[in-house]
């Protein structure tokens, strides 16, 4: 199949009086797919036959139903060992079905299936923010970046005007501009380089200015174009320039994250639209992605996460919570000046509209929790990590994998832990990630590769250490005693 028509084929309706087509609960193909993607995230996940489960996926898809289950199926497949135009169709794939199927598809169709079609649409992005890390992006020619980025733009309104998260999208899309930056970059470099003259030299074109450094590097430097024209255009120049900022080192970012709450807040004048009760129609950055950001931060702080988080803060400028996040990162970075800035530039903003640490989203989720506001009124030497830092339950997450097992099938449920497992940074998480997997195979029938796997458990876990076990805990105890 030619990958130019697969998406004219997915968005072609079953037929013109169910557009949808109706669920399947039984068909060759679909148990074929089904014991396929039984074997990802096991012992058995280099035995997947990914072709073929791509071209099961096409025709169900195409001919049958519309099914989300059957889209996440196809994303991973169009996003395993991803060529840079196979990465760029799977995003298209996942616009046409959005803005085609989404509200009405199986089998979730209707308002009933709102939650588990949110769900499945955390997990689709999950997925294809691991799979981006994977790209050469070296390969990526100018119109396939053009192509591509704005693919990610429509994605994002799509998500918009279906009230689904867009912070993972933000995330999506701020990794891919940093990715093709950075291989720009590299490509340049390799392309140019040569002995240079001791002398500083001033190098210009129509879109790079060299200038040097204190230790006399070279820094390449974008010229950049301030769009003034509306509120909007204005805003997504400063946020550029933000991202240029962000690419020449530590005393440029100082002035970035000034910048970006500049740009976020510039338009600010007055308090949002509220009820009685100050609950705004705002939604809120999602639980689960905050639990995540702070599940990270327990693990060991980095810079990819602090710059995950002002990405969403970006998106969402009343998420005061966000930037005591963004703070509490920088401060385990140990860069006290990006902290002092970050509370600064917040600080400056409550004063102008104090109001707003009583004001909340959609569903009374607080703007600013009680931890951030005694953080800004300096009350926060008691607050400490661990009180404000909510841990996912391994319990909870074993409950919720057997649920979605029982209600939508094994695959889904391994599909949902094998997620899990790709992120996991420490040897504990990722014990637990396929302990769980074990568990729901064993409450399915599948003893044979659950006992495969619990052996292979017993075996790892027996030889570890604890600091092998959880490295970060050592990491923890260290910083007490340092404390002290």
């Amino acid at each position: 199949m030619l990958k130019g028509t697969l998406r004219e084929q997915l968005l072609a309706p079953i037929s013109p009086d169910n557009p949808v087509g109706e669920r399947l609960r039984d068909h060759p193909q679909l148990n074929f797919i089904d014991d396929q993607m039984m074997k990802v995230g096991t012992l058995s996940h280099g035995e997947v036959q990914w072709h073929e489960v791509e071209s099961c996926a096409v025709s169900l898809l195409s001919e049958h139903t519309k099914d989300l289950k059957l889209l996440t199926v196809l994303m991973q497949c169009l996003q395993h060992q991803a060529t840079p135009e196979r990465f760029s169709l799977s995003i298209g794939v996942l616009v046409d079905f959005l803005s085609n199927f989404w509200l009405e598809c199986q089998p979730f169709p209707g308002a009933r299936g709102e939650i588990h079609r949110k769900k499945f649409f955390n997990q689709i992005c999950q997925r294809t923010y691991v799979a981006a890390d994977k790209l050469d992006w070296s390969l990526f020619d100018s119109d396939l970046k053009q192509v591509l980025e704005a693919l990610l733009e429509e994605l994002d309104n799509q998500a918009s005007s279906l009230s689904l998260p867009v912070d993972i999208i933000n995330d999506i899309s701020a990794r891919v501009r940093v990715n093709l930056g950075q291989a720009g970059r590299d490509n340049h470099e390799n392309k140019t380089k040569a002995p240079q003259p001791s002398q500083d030299v001033a190098v210009s074109s129509s879109s790079v200015i060299t200038s040097q450094t204190s230790t006399g590097t070279p820094v390449s430097i974008p010229n950049l174009d301030i769009d003034n024209s509306s509120e909007r255009a204005f805003k997504n120049s400063l946020l550029k320039a933000v991202d240029s900022l962000n690419e020449l080192g530590s005393d440029a970012i100082k002035l970035s994250i000034r910048v970006r709450r500049f740009a976020m807040w510039f338009s600010i004048n007055t308090l949002p639209d509220a009820n009685a009760q100050k609950e705004t129609q705002l939604m809120p950055v999602s639980s689960d992605r905050i639990s995540d950001y702070e599940e990270s931060l327990q693990r060991g702080a980095d810079i990819e996460l602090w710059s995950r988080v002002e990405e969403s803060l970006t998106k969402s400028p009343y998420w005061l919570d966000g930037h005591f996040l963004s703070f509490r990162i920088a401060k385990a970075l140990g860069l006290d000046d990006w902290a002092s800035i970050i509370k600064d530039e917040l600080q400056s903003f409550v004063d102008r509209l104090p109001a707003l640490l009583t004001y909340s989203f959609k569903g009374q989720v607080p703007f600013a929790s009680e931890a951030t506001i005694a953080w800004l009124l300096n009350q926060d030497k008691s607050v400490k990590v661990a009180q404000i830092t909510q841990q996912g339950s391994w319990n909870e997450k074993r409950t919720e994998a057997l649920q979605l097992a029982e209600d939508e099938g094994i695959a889904p449920a391994l599909s949902m832990l094998d997620e899990g497992l790709s992120q996991a940074t420490e040897p504990r998480d990722a014990f637990y990630w396929r302990l769980l997997s074990a568990d729901v195979m064993e409450a399915h029938s599948l003893s044979s590769m659950a006992t495969v796997q619990y052996q292979t458990l017993y075996r790892q876990v027996n030889e570890m250490s604890v600091t092998e076990w959880e490295p970060s805990l050592l990491a923890q105890l260290k910083n007490n005693i340092a404390e002290q």
